[in-house]
């Protein structure tokens, strides 16, 4: 469902057409994510990780078993500053049954679900960090203009 803003707005977009409450949970938990994961502290935290590790990274089919610490890391620092910070907004959260919530949804669109893709998803990951690595070696870019998530409405 799709709630279209008058003109000249942003258009908000809803995740799911039902209003259980379950469901607006669920927004307001990507919402504060949204929240989360532009602020400068968020921005900053990804963005030295990514860049001290992405050199260990290469574009070659086979993955090296030091890949898979190095996504372990990630996914334990990233992980536990969002859960920290929701958890102080929300004492009821839990990262677990949010993630198998998520996993639930289907399809999804929009840089907050492709940032936590990188999460459970270790192709994407490695994505995230050839991408960096690439953008450190030309010069080119900051992550932070790499991920680049505005908030709707």
């Amino acid at each position: 469902m799709m709630a279209m803003a008058g003109i000249g707005e942003e258009k908000e977009e809803i995740l799911f057409s039902d209003d259980s409450e379950a469901t607006r949970h669920f927004d307001c938990l990507v919402g504060d994510i949204e929240d989360i994961i532009l602020s400068d502290e968020f921005v900053n935290l990804r963005e030295n990780f990514m860049k001290k590790h992405c050199y260990v990274f290469s574009d070659e089919e086979e993955n090296k078993l030091e890949y898979m610490d190095i996504y372990k890391q990630y996914t334990s620092l990233i992980e536990g500053h969002i859960e920290t910070e929701l958890s102080a907004r929300d004492s009821s959260f839990s990262m677990q049954a949010f993630l198998q919530e998520l996993s639930q949804c289907g399809s999804l669109d929009g840089e907050v679900f492709d940032l936590l893709l990188t999460f459970t998803d270790f192709l994407a990951f490695k994505t995230a960090m050839l991408e960096t690595k690439q953008s450190e070696e030309s010069g080119s870019s900051r992550l932070e203009d790499l991920l680049q998530v505005t908030r709707l409405g």
